[in-house]
């Protein structure tokens, strides 16, 4: 089961994990890329990008919404993502939720989630 901060995600069609460097580029006037000087300054980072659907009655799926919203207002102190597909736990905060209902179906809801891996100041 995928859920984000105890909440089940229903059917994940993706997960993509993204773990960036974030690496300082300072080029030199007049010469190559050859001879960018590349710092490691900042450590990495990760967006992990979920892709699913959630099915239930329209009472459930509105409780779904202001479940995941809930956790994303006000002052975000990290929550549990885990994975079915990686089977590791990671904390998160959600940084963008995007939901598509499509009128045709009233018991289901699309949706997208985007979290950064970390843990909050």
């Amino acid at each position: 089961m995928t859920s984000v901060g105890g909440i089940d995600l229903g059917e994940v069609t993706s997960e993509i994990s993204t773990k960036s460097s974030n690496l300082f580029f300072q080029a030199f006037p007049l010469s190559d890329s050859d001879k960018a000087l590349i710092m490691d300054l900042f450590g990495t980072s990760r967006t992990i990008s979920v892709t699913g659907y959630k099915t239930g009655t329209v009472a459930q799926l509105r409780t779904f919404v202001t479940n995941i919203e809930a956790i994303q207002n006000g002052e975000q102190s990290g929550s549990t993502f885990v994975s079915s597909w990686t089977n590791v736990n990671k904390i998160v905060l959600i940084n963008d939720f995007s939901v598509d209902k499509a009128s045709s179906d009233e018991n289901k809801v699309n949706y997208t989630l985007e979290l950064s891996e970390g843990t909050a100041i």
